[in-house]
């Protein structure tokens, strides 16, 4: 607002100032003659020098036209740019009838490539402030001299009341705002810029093409009269029709104090961004508000976005260096799958084939310095979050704090699956760095999404328990995202509580790999089984963009005990982890098929491979070997873990949530870890000598140690 009140105030001095002169020349004819005599009235009224430096020029024809080169108008001696003002050329158009009668009526005033030059130094003073030096003697020798003589407390608008100007138009302008204190510079350029009258006490239109800060902006408005502008009481109307950037913005406004530092202003806007435009979906945004040159305050009445509706208020301190905004927003329904139906959010269980490992990640830079542009803080309810057709969250309440670039997430909880989770995050720009961290609570799997509901007598899901917890925190730093996500520390575990399951048809296992993974783990992905499970748990350690999983994959159930130990490395994405399976009944299997639960999952997210865990095997059969060939549940069990959840959670915050192994099970387990490091003393013994083996196991050893 305090922008345009010095581009308007200068503009229409400037204006009046040039009209002046124009309208002694055409009453004397020998116009170059009165130029000193317009440069000392300005000089008196001003203080600042008003330079016509160029000729004045009377075309006469049918519209009778006044043409004033090279214009100049003063700064004052400790401003940067000696010149507040500089145009080219004004052209005077008036109106025939009127002159006859020795009343002027300019039809249009154009000013051809004007540039305003504005300024405030580090003492606060602005190049725009004028001060009379004396007021203007009577002089009878000419028309300028004798209309001039007022008082040092007239009204300039007094001068010009028999002036009507019906159209002022501008030409390739330029405006320009330095700021001493900070070296801060404003730039607008103007293509078009144009305003009609019928006078000075009538309403003023409005249109213009301008680009601001390299922003195109284009509208048409009404505005209060030339003489409401300069007036001190009472509200000057606006009524905008503005668009930019593909926005348009209706913008009706009352303002009071228009050419002063108490300015003041009501108002009321209807915003509305098309679908697509700038990427995002149809928006409306409907409110009113009030505002100061240093606080502006927004009543959102109405922010909808494709059906979803967002209410509110927004405060802002524009008086700062750095702005300060604060925002109180809610919604009772927000759904995101209506936000882009081309690219639905809905969750995809291809985990593989869709995961963005970090040469996935762009490694383009981070905008931190964004969070510097200004401080604030912003709060959100909503009362459900629809995520997409199967999740959705519940009383959603998150609080943002932004100050000196460090952007602080203090607060983000909901309600998901009939549990509960809570949030916390800090990014600071100042170290390009993010810390996060965050819990859930008895969340039911069976609550959380639809695919683990059992829909059919041969589809997977819960059939009771399964409710979940897990904890993540992570740190990392880094310019670009990808350098961020190759240098993240932390820990993310995840833990599913006894269960009742029936496995059958997986409807979301649609990868080959994970189809093949199932198959090698005999888990039925057809036909129906049920498992009691006693726990599952996921442990990712990380540290510099490396996870390590410290037998941290675990899968504890009466009829499969799955333990995956590893890693994954980010800054290339290579897995590593070796998976063993045990399932009971083991002595009712072949070696083939015991052998064949011991593999490793090799490759990089992108392209995971399964391949046989060489040095697992060996052990096995080195194991066999030792007993003479006999396959039985110990032998194949040497490395198993009979409280394997509880293993795996060691060192954590979950470090209770299972009980430690039985007496007689730690011994029974100390028995089979020190058979498993009698194997691995006796592996070499193995490789050179295979007469106790069974055939079909020397047949496969072999071929693994080739």
């Amino acid at each position: 607002m305090k922008f345009l009140k010095w581009f308007f105030g200068i503009l229409f001095v400037l204006i009046i100032a040039v009209i002046t002169a124009g309208y002694v020349f055409l009453r004397n004819f020998d116009l170059n003659e009165y130029k000193d005599y317009a440069e000392k009235i300005v000089y008196e009224q001003t203080g600042r020098k008003l330079s016509i430096n160029g000729n004045a020029e009377l075309g006469i024809s049918l519209v009778p036209t006044l043409i004033i080169n090279d214009i100049t108008f003063a700064n004052p001696s400790w401003a940067k740019n000696p010149q507040m003002a500089k145009v080219a050329s004004l052209e005077l158009r008036f109106s025939i009838l009127p002159l006859l009668s020795k009343q002027i009526v300019i039809n249009k005033a154009l000013l051809n490539n004007p540039q305003i030059f504005l300024e405030t130094n580090k003492k606060g003073q602005n190049s725009w402030d004028f001060e009379k030096i004396k007021p203007v003697v009577s002089n009878n020798n000419g028309w300028l001299i004798k209309n001039a003589n007022a008082s040092e407390n007239s009204n300039v608008l007094e001068m010009f009341s028999d002036i009507v100007a019906k159209e002022v138009a501008i030409k390739s302008g330029d405006f320009n705002y330095f700021k001493h204190s900070d070296d801060s510079l404003m730039t607008l350029k103007i293509k078009n810029l144009d305003f009609s009258t019928e006078g000075m006490n009538s309403p003023m239109n409005v249109s213009w093409d301008i680009i601001f800060n390299e922003m195109d902006i284009s509208g048409k408005g009404v505005l209060g009269s030339i003489s409401a502008l300069f007036s001190a009481t009472g509200e000057y109307p606006i009524k905008l029709d503005v668009k930019a950037l593909g926005i348009k913005a209706l913008v009706d406004a009352k303002i009071k104090n228009i050419l002063n530092d108490k300015l003041s202003a009501t108002f009321s806007y209807n915003v509305y961004n098309a679908a697509g435009n700038m990427n995002i979906p149809e928006t409306t945004l409907i409110g009113s508000g009030n505002a100061t040159l240093k606080k502006v305050a927004l009543n959102v009445d109405k922010l909808e976005i494709v059906n979803n509706i967002i209410k509110g208020k927004i405060n802002a301190d524009i008086s700062k260096s750095i702005p300060y905004a604060e925002a109180d927003l809610s919604s009772d329904l927000l759904d995101l799958t209506s936000f882009n139906r081309s690219k639905p959010t809905a969750l995809n269980f291809e985990i593989i084939k869709s995961a963005h490992a970090s040469s996935l990640v762009p490694n383009e830079m981070i905008p931190f310095d964004l969070l510097k542009i200004a401080n604030g803080k912003a709060s959100l309810s909503i009362n459900k979050l629809i995520v997409n057709s199967d999740i959705a969250l519940d009383n959603v309440v998150m609080s943002v704090n932004l100050s000196n670039g460090l952007l602080n997430l203090s607060k983000l909880d909901f309600n998901i699956g009939s549990g509960s989770a809570s949030m916390t995050a800090v990014v600071n720009a100042a170290n390009k760095s993010l810390v996060a961290e965050g819990t859930t609570k008895n969340i039911l799997l069976t609550e959380l999404h639809e695919e683990f509901k059992i829909d059919g007598s041969y589809d997977f899901g819960f059939t009771s328990g399964g409710g979940t917890q897990t904890s993540f925190n992570l740190n990392g730093h880094g310019s670009t995202y990808r350098s961020l996500v190759d240098s993240l520390s932390g820990q993310i575990i995840a833990i599913v509580e006894p269960a009742e399951i029936q496995t059958g048809h997986f409807k979301f296992m649609t990868s080959n790999f994970l189809k093949q993974l199932a198959e090698i783990l005999k888990i039925k992905a057809e036909g129906k089984e049920n498992i009691s499970l006693k726990c599952a748990v996921v442990r990712a350690d990380l540290k510099d963009g490396v996870i390590n999983f410290p037998k941290g994959i675990v899968v504890n159930s009466d009829k499969l005990d799955l333990v995956g130990d590893g890693s994954l490395v980010l800054k290339n994405d290579k897995l590593d982890v070796r998976v063993n399976a045990y399932r009971s009944g083991v002595t009712d299997m072949s070696i083939m098929q015991a052998l064949s639960n011991l593999i490793k999952i090799k490759g990089t997210i992108q392209d995971p491979k399964i391949a046989i865990d060489k040095d697992g095997t060996i052990k096995t059969i080195a194991g066999i070997a030792m007993t003479g060939g006999a396959l039985n549940g110990a032998q194949l069990l040497l490395d198993k873990d009979t409280a394997p959840c509880y293993t795996a959670l060691k060192g954590t915050i979950y470090s209770d949530k299972f009980e430690k192994p039985s007496v007689a099970s730690s011994a029974t387990q100390g028995v089979y870890q020190g058979a498993s490091q009698a194997v691995n003393s006796g592996i070499d013994r193995v490789k050179s000598s295979t007469k106790d083996i069974t055939d079909k196991a020397k047949n496969l050893l072999n071929n693994i140690l080739k």
